[in-house]
């Protein structure tokens, strides 16, 4: 537990092996037991692969939270990679949970001692081949059902969030909850519940909490704005809004379209704009590169468009999945004439 009485849980591993979904679904279980959560990902690119983590900042019970923090508690690592990059960066009196298959030894054990970390290994291979779920998507969840019990959360909690998150594969869901149920009764066989990690849960907590990503937030405000058309062209991090109000625009008598490009997706929403609609596009970095031109238009025209910029490393073609606000002067700044 940071000093402040947080805790910052670290996901990490290889993309594609399911740490997204393991960081979401202890988010929604610590959320749904009462406790206050901030979250931050990486997004991996998805041809290439690679590293990726999820961060899950908790705050006991109501406490609220303004930033990811810059201490990590616990790292929960499922590869060797993991372990490398964010074993160091674990406090003093921390803990590490980690997949034993996939780090047969841990290199920094003396320095664990030395720092007093705590270390919780797991086959997950061996433990997954057991129960027969490897092959069918349950092994991920095994590590699910440890964090669970580790951080003293109710299992019930954590099988109505699998359900609900998981439950549209009906094929997969019984191999999910198997290894949930696997995985937390496993914790509580061979690792001891510290009395700082333990969350529990809040007493006065009412129900299922909404969690939502920024991008959610943001759709959903628009939407409360009375958005009436929505043109947008796939691109990491901002395509989770153009899909959000694909589902939810309609349903409120609005339209959206997937453009063939960002600058057909600008010229949409300034004409829809002309013509009195309510109108909004989102991009990132190399899409407000693309638009800029036609925002100038929209400016010497006086028609009014929204543009969300969900920022990654830069214009033009920039970085693919890497996010920061390199591109904030080209927002400020990139326009023609006046």
């Amino acid at each position: 537990m940071s000093q402040d009485g947080t805790i910052v849980v670290r996901v990490a591993g290889e993309s594609g092996e399911g740490i997204v979904t393991v960081g979401k679904l202890f988010a929604r279980i610590v959320g749904n037991s009462g406790h206050s959560i901030l979250t931050f990902q990486t997004f991996p690119a998805e041809i290439l692969g690679g590293h990726v983590l999820f961060d899950v900042r908790i705050g006991r019970g109501h406490e609220q939270l303004y930033s990811v923090g810059d201490r990590i508690d616990v790292v929960v690592a499922l590869n060797q990679e993991a372990c490398d990059k964010h074993f160091p960066r674990i406090r003093s009196g921390g803990a590490f949970i980690y997949d034993s298959d996939a780090i047969p030894e841990i290199a920094c054990l003396d320095e664990a001692k030395a720092r007093n970390i705590r270390t919780m290994g797991l086959p997950m291979n061996q433990i997954a081949k057991e129960i027969d779920v490897g092959a069918k998507g349950g092994k991920n969840l095994i590590m699910v059902g440890v964090v669970t019990q580790v951080f003293g959360l109710p299992y019930e909690v954590a099988e109505q969030v699998v359900i609900k998150q998981l439950g549209k594969r009906k094929d997969l869901l019984d191999a999910n909850l198997l290894g949930l149920k696997t995985g937390y009764e496993h914790a509580g066989k061979h690792f001891k519940v510290c009395d700082d990690l333990s969350l529990g849960e809040v007493e006065d907590r009412h129900g299922e909490r909404l969690i939502l990503t920024g991008n959610e937030a943001l759709a959903i405000g628009a939407l409360a704005a009375g958005l009436q058309f929505f043109a947008g062209y796939p691109i990491t991090p901002a395509s989770d809004i153009m899909e959000f109000l694909a589902r939810e625009l309609p349903k409120l008598g609005g339209s959206m379209v997937q453009a063939e490009d960002e600058i057909a997706a600008i010229g949409m929403c300034i004409g829809a704009s002309f013509s009195g609609a309510r109108a909004m596009t989102a991009t990132s970095g190399p899409g407000m590169a693309l638009m800029l031109e036609m925002l100038g238009h929209a400016s010497m025209t006086e028609v009014p468009v929204t543009v969300a910029n969900v920022q990654r490393a830069g214009p033009s073609t920039g970085m693919p999945t890497k996010t920061e606000q390199a591109d904030l002067l080209q927002v400020m700044f990139g326009r023609n004439g006046e």
